[in-house]
């Protein structure tokens, strides 16, 4: 196995306006592309990365040991993503060790853009108990080598009713509660 590097950068308001550039580029490729093929390309985790980074204050790993790290509480962030509103499919390697999962939904429509921010409440361990399927759980699928996916919205949002802890206005550059 390879040794986990951390290297941790701070995402401060002109890497935030980066980001969003980022954002508007990636959202206009996507539109050529859906117009051409009829199909989305999802956000590059790289944007959507940065983003919550800021807005929450914790700090971005170029490294290869989780994607973020609350430098206050010394906790691992993984963090997941979906430029589709209604659904998605994430998925998890089988070696990932974190303390807390964050989820990035992006509502994305000609009114608005949005990005809303949850803390799912589960760190790597109690992740392994969701099922993946009718006879595997997450874990189950790991031991196996596999790369286990569902989705964050339909197993673990919607089901406990779980609000935002942020939301980022992409227009406006605003975070609010």
């Amino acid at each position: 196995m390879a040794k986990q590097k951390y290297d941790f950068i701070k995402i401060d308001k002109p890497r935030f306006h980066e980001a969003i550039q980022a954002y508007e580029a990636w959202k206009h490729l996507n539109s050529i592309i859906v117009n051409s093929y009829n199909r989305k390309v999802n956000i590059p985790e790289t944007i959507t990365e940065a983003l919550v980074c800021y807005a929450l204050n914790i700090e971005l790993n170029k490294g290869t040991a989780g994607d973020a790290k609350n430098i206050t509480t010394n906790e691992v962030i993984e963090i997941k993503a979906t430029s589709n509103w209604n659904e998605d499919l994430t998925s998890f390697s089988p070696n990932e060790k974190f303390d807390k999962l964050i989820f990035a939904r992006l509502k994305a429509t000609p009114n608005e853009d949005m990005l809303y921010i949850y803390d799912v409440d589960l760190n790597s361990d109690s992740l392994k108990k969701i099922q993946v399927n009718k006879k595997q759980s997450l874990g189950d699928q790991q031991k196996q080598g596999k790369r286990p996916r569902f989705s964050v919205i339909k197993k673990i949002i919607e089901p406990n009713n779980l609000t935002q802890l942020v939301k980022v206005n992409l227009r406006t550059k605003k975070i609010t509660k």
